[in-house]
């Protein structure tokens, strides 16, 4: 059975607080997590490590991640994302007709709890898998 510590995630969010969250969030549950604020620092993360799930904010430091995406989809076409923005909705849509791998879009603001669920789901962790004693 697959447990949260199998699995390494891919943080993209250039807003500090939100990270902070994000990164906390994941880590209790017992992921392997790395950290990108960046459309350059996803591509070089990506290019580094093999990830199970890319969770990532639209807009980012000097970029938005729809810059990036059509790249992340062609190199990574297995890599499920997952899009959580507060700046852009109802691109569900728009993401499928591009092909791009887009699994889920959240709008802002987003509950931890709705975010780690989706997340389990996606990555076929069940639900009474329970989070490491810390």
């Amino acid at each position: 059975m697959r447990k949260p510590s199998d699995c390494r995630l891919l943080i993209a969010e250039d807003e500090v607080g939100i990270q902070k969250i994000y990164e906390k969030t994941f880590a209790q549950e017992g992921y392997q997590i790395v950290l990108a604020a960046t459309g350059g620092e996803i591509l070089a993360e990506l290019e580094e490590t093999r990830f199970d799930l890319l969770i990532t904010d639209l807009k980012l430091d000097h970029t938005s991640a729809l810059e990036v995406l059509p790249t992340i989809s062609k190199r990574y076409p297995q890599l499920p994302i997952v899009v959580v923005s507060g700046h852009y909705d109802k691109l569900g849509d728009t993401f499928s007709r591009k092909g791009y791998n887009i699994r889920l879009f959240f709008n802002k603001p987003l509950s931890t709890s709705v975010l780690k669920s989706a997340v389990r789901n996606l990555l076929g962790i069940p639900e009474d898998v329970a989070a490491p004693e810390v």
